[in-house]
Formats: C-alpha cells, structure tokens, sequence
C-alpha cells in the first residue's frame, strides 16, 4: 500500500512522527510519505514560512528510512487540496491500494473539505483514533463511517475507512508554538535537529542565543 500522510507540520513534531511510526508498524508499511500541505486553505498564515516548514520536516525524517518527506505540494500553484494530490497519486498508482493517514479529529470535519466524497473514492482513510474515545460524528459522517469502515485493509484499492486504534502522543503544533512564544521550552516535544534549527531561525518567537 501507498501511505500519505498530509499536514502543515507547523512545526513537525514527536507526535506526528509517533503516529506515522504507529502506521508503519500496523501495516508493516516500508515507507510513509509525509506531505507538506505548501499552501492549505482552511488555515490562515503559517508561523514559519514554507521553505522553513519543508527543511523541518526534512530535518524530522532523516533518521528513519520509512519516512519520506514529500514536497509535491509545493510544486503545484494554487491552494493545497488533499483531492488534488491524492488525483495525482492515483493516476501515477492506477493498480495499487492508497492509505490517507488522517487524525480522528480531521475525520470529524471531512465533510467540510473539498471535494470530499471524490478525496475517499481515490484512497482508504487510516484513521488514527485514540482507544476508549468515542467519536462524536454528526449525520454524514456517522452515515458514512457505517457504511465504508472495515475490520481490516486487505489490498481494497479506495473507498475504506480503517480506524487504527494506538495511544498517540498528547502533542499539537498550535501547543507547540504557544510554548515557544512565550519563551518556555519546546525541545521535549521536538525532533532534535527541528529544535535546533527553530532556534537557529528565530522561528516562533524564539530569540537567538547572541
């Protein structure tokens, strides 16, 4: 199968890479791609600027082999939609199973983007969804999760919703950048080399060492 896995990564952060690790391992996937969402629609300005945002992420997926940062997104103008980029992965993959990795909580608001229905009919949803919390899904959503969630992916091409029940890191980037802006520490929630490089850039507020 094909892993997507889509964010601003505003910053990176140990729970994104914990949650495509926790993808990996349930799926005995080889590799994952993390896109970099360039220019996200339903978001206003971004803390760090995009070039900042995908020399990050690069920065957060060099020490594990499965993971791949992904900058298709950067190379395409306009607003970054899931539906276009998941068009592109299947005209490029006509034959094979595509995962998008998306958090419970975007689950929840996915009748609210683009072009939706068509963003399922390309790809299989692993959703990833904390054990002993309930999703609390309005009409569509619950209507359609009764009618596309299965038990297991066994090589379906589109169109499933998988919940992968795992324990994710409590971690967010708005969290993340908060504690930077008011000066406090963030190395704990970070990838080594990101936080080096936020404080090398005077990223979110940071003031730099003289």
């Amino acid at each position: 199968m094909i892993c997507l896995y889509g964010g601003t990564f505003d910053p990176v952060h140990n729970g994104h890479l914990h949650a495509a690790a926790a993808v990996c391992d349930a799926l005995d996937q080889s590799e994952i791609a993390l896109i970099l969402s360039a220019r996200p629609s339903h978001r206003g300005r971004q803390g760090a600027t995009v070039a900042q945002r995908w020399q990050m992420l690069q920065l957060a997926c060099r020490p594990d082999r499965r993971f791949k940062a992904d900058d298709r997104e950067l190379h395409r103008p306009g607003p970054s939609y899931t539906v276009d980029t998941l068009t592109a992965a299947r005209q490029a993959h006509p034959e094979e199973p595509i995962g998008w990795v998306i958090g419970s909580d975007a689950y929840r608001l996915l009748a609210s983007w683009h072009q939706w229905r068509r963003v399922t009919e390309l790809a299989n949803l692993i959703v990833l969804h904390r054990p002993g919390h309930p999703l609390q899904l309005d009409a569509t959503m619950a209507e359609f999760t009764r009618l596309r969630q299965v038990e297991r992916l066994d090589g379906e091409l589109a169109g499933c919703v998988w919940m992968l029940e795992q324990d994710m890191l409590e971690i967010s980037a708005a969290a993340v950048r908060a504690l930077l802006a008011q000066g406090r520490s963030a190395d704990h929630l970070l990838p080594g080399p990101v936080a080096t490089y936020i404080k090398q850039h005077s990223l979110y507020g940071v003031i730099s060492d003289p």
